[in-house]
């Protein structure tokens, strides 16, 4: 009896010990697992950008989304983020499926969610449907829009009539060195990884090797994300796109101009029947350059009608562009060369949103764009004729490339 008695006993102790590892080992497993919290499922229209937020793992954990179910392409085991949270924007319907891993130092998690993405109930415009500023520098169609007794409103609705809705728009002039020109569309343009997402359209820069009587300037674009999706572009939400001359040696930052309007009752200054005005405008600039704006009989006033300063100043990035006369004496034809890409009147015409950086050059990272701005970045005197106070950045619209493919749509060049 006492035999039995005792091996009972070491059989509850082997047990006990047993049932004791089992718990601590349960114990250091569920010491290195990160719990994380994140929702199951999501349900959104296309071209709307969801934010999928997960819970904080801490200062030190590192996060990486993986899209592990795509209904578009198949391709999956891509990586799509490396934040906490993940914003995502579909162009085509479908159940997408994500995977969320985080590490911090020995411990690891990993979450999945699912995100249905439905149809647009109405067909988006591709191209642009709003202006929300049209502020030309400046120049020799400074005016080209105005009549008599316009305010500035006025000039915006027929410049937005001349560019909305279309992709072959009517050329506007933003002027010389500054003007600008603020619009949008009525969806967010979808920024697909690794693809170019919009086009902008502008002036002939098809035969760059051509002399030309107005060579289009190029113009900087910026782009701004409509992230409190109050229908407008607030001056937080801006970032420039970084073109192919951007870090050129001989790109300027922070060149400015200042234009000087006549006085009322001020004498022209004229010495030939060919010009009403040598002296029409006055221009200096923050590199010791001062020079008259002529202007030719038969053009309006250089300096917006509208405009109730007679003096303004614009600063900011200024390219070269090798501007010079086509032949030595005259001031008709000019030559230059045209950027690359990353520009309005660039030679590639088309905007990868990834190009977008911060005011420190750091990659923006935006999920898609709903508004563009375009500013012309060029300063080029041209002698006694003055086609223009400077070459002229020309506008004509924007498409959505993403739409443009979905719906089967020509893309005009």
């Amino acid at each position: 009896m006492k035999k039995n008695v005792t091996h009972f006993l070491l059989l509850a102790f082997a047990f006990a010990f047993i049932g004791c590892s089992s718990d601590n080992d349960k114990l250091d497993e569920n010491a290195n697992v990160i719990e994380i919290t994140l929702q199951e499922k999501y349900e959104i229209p296309t071209f709307t950008v969801l934010d999928i937020a997960a819970s904080d793992a801490g200062t030190t954990a590192k996060y990486e989304w993986i899209m592990t179910k795509n209904p578009v392409n198949q391709v999956t085991d891509s990586i799509v983020g490396n934040t906490k949270d993940l914003r995502f924007t579909a162009i085509y319907a479908g159940s997408y499926e994500f995977t969320l891993n985080v590490t911090a130092a020995e411990k690891k998690g990993s979450k999945t969610t699912t995100v249905t993405v439905t149809n647009e109930t109405s067909n988006y415009n591709p191209y642009i449907t709003s202006i929300f500023d049209f502020d030309p520098a400046p120049g020799m169609f400074a005016n080209d829009l105005y009549k008599d007794g316009n305010s500035k409103e006025d000039i915006m609705k027929t410049a937005l009539g001349r560019i909305n809705e279309t992709s072959v728009g009517y050329p506007l002039d933003l002027g010389g060195f500054g003007g600008s020109i603020i619009v949008g569309f009525d969806h967010t343009v979808v920024n697909v990884a690794g693809t170019e997402d919009f086009r902008v359209y502008g002036g002939d820069v098809s035969n760059p090797t051509s002399s030309k009587a107005n060579p289009p300037a190029p113009g900087l674009i910026y782009v701004a994300y409509d992230k409190n999706k109050n229908g407008k572009p607030d001056a937080d939400e801006w970032y420039e796109i970084m073109g192919s001359q951007h870090s050129k040696a001989n790109t300027i930052k922070n060149f400015k101009v200042t234009y000087h309007k006549k006085a009322a009752g001020e004498p022209l200054v004229t010495s030939s029947a060919l010009f009403l005005d040598y002296e029409h405008l006055f221009c200096e600039n923050n590199q010791n350059e001062t020079y008259y704006l002529a202007r030719p009989r038969a053009k309006k006033e250089f300096y917006p009608l509208w405009a109730t300063q007679t003096t303004v100043t614009y600063e900011g990035m200024k390219l070269d562009v090798d501007f010079e006369t086509a032949r030595a004496g005259q001031t008709t034809l000019w030559n230059s060369t045209p950027p690359e890409w990353g520009y309005a009147n660039a030679i590639n015409p088309n905007i990868d949103i990834d190009w977008a950086v911060d005011k420190d050059g750091n990659k923006a990272n935006l999920p898609g764009i709903n508004f563009i701005k375009v500013v012309n970045c060029v300063s080029e005197p041209m002698g006694l004729c003055q086609q223009q106070s400077s070459m002229a950045t020309v506008f004509a619209g924007a498409g959505d490339l993403h739409i443009l493919k979905k719906y089967n749509l020509k893309i005009n060049k």
